[in-house]
């Protein structure tokens, strides 16, 4: 009978399965991988943190605001001015934002404004407010409402300050249609005073920076 090596136990080699896996079998190494030839380039920095607190405001007029905003209504009077009229009011500073007018007025939702434009004042900034001066040959854009009641009229007196006062305006609409007798508010001082810079209000910033404070008093 001719012997075959694998069926010798002592050839440490055998038929039998479960003796081969009994066998230990060395994986040789990976091969090490090659150098690089490039210089190591160092990680760039990261980009800085966006600001989180709002911008520092020297001026008081932020502090007046928001006094008018917690005067109580009663307190707010209609003086020896004419008596009240229903009409549209020109908005061009915060009062631009629905939810500003809602919580300035108490309304129960967002009103639904419109765009549109006047002619014969132009924009100066007071603080961080916008406010109306007389200009021939200025144009300013911003957004109109009807304004329907004394009590809401008075609380937009408030809310601008005994700085601003009312004055008429024809309104321009975007499809070239005026309304005429509109009301909006300027500035009540002289419009050549050191209190106002020349300038343009940021509705963006304003919404991102002091519109919560506003807001959250509902």
């Amino acid at each position: 009978m001719a012997h075959f090596k694998g069926n010798n136990p002592d050839d440490g080699y055998s038929d039998n399965p479960s003796a081969v896996s009994a066998v230990p079998c060395k994986i040789p190494p990976p091969p090490p991988l090659p150098k690089s030839t490039k210089a190591s380039v160092p990680a760039p920095p990261p980009p800085p943190l966006p600001p989180t607190e709002a911008p520092k405001i020297s001026n008081s007029d932020f502090l007046r605001v928001m006094a008018a905003i917690q005067r109580p209504k009663s307190e707010t009077s209609a003086d020896a001015k004419p008596p009240f009229q229903r009409c549209h009011m020109f908005f061009y500073g915060s009062l631009m934002d629905p939810e500003v007018l809602q919580a300035i007025l108490d309304l129960p939702e967002p009103p639904t404004m419109k765009q549109g434009s006047i002619t014969g004042f132009s924009v100066k900034m007071w603080g961080m407010y916008p406010t109306l001066v007389r200009n021939d040959s200025g144009r300013v854009s911003g957004t109109f409402w009807e304004v329907t009641s004394e009590a809401h009229f008075l609380r937009l007196e408030a809310y601008e300050t005994s700085a601003y006062t009312w004055c008429e305006c024809d309104v321009e609409l975007s499809d070239g249609a005026v309304l005429h007798n509109c009301r909006t508010f300027c500035w009540a001082g002289d419009p050549e005073s050191e209190e106002l810079e020349e300038g343009s209000f940021d509705l963006e910033w304003y919404q991102k920076y002091f519109k919560p404070s506003v807001t959250r008093r509902r």
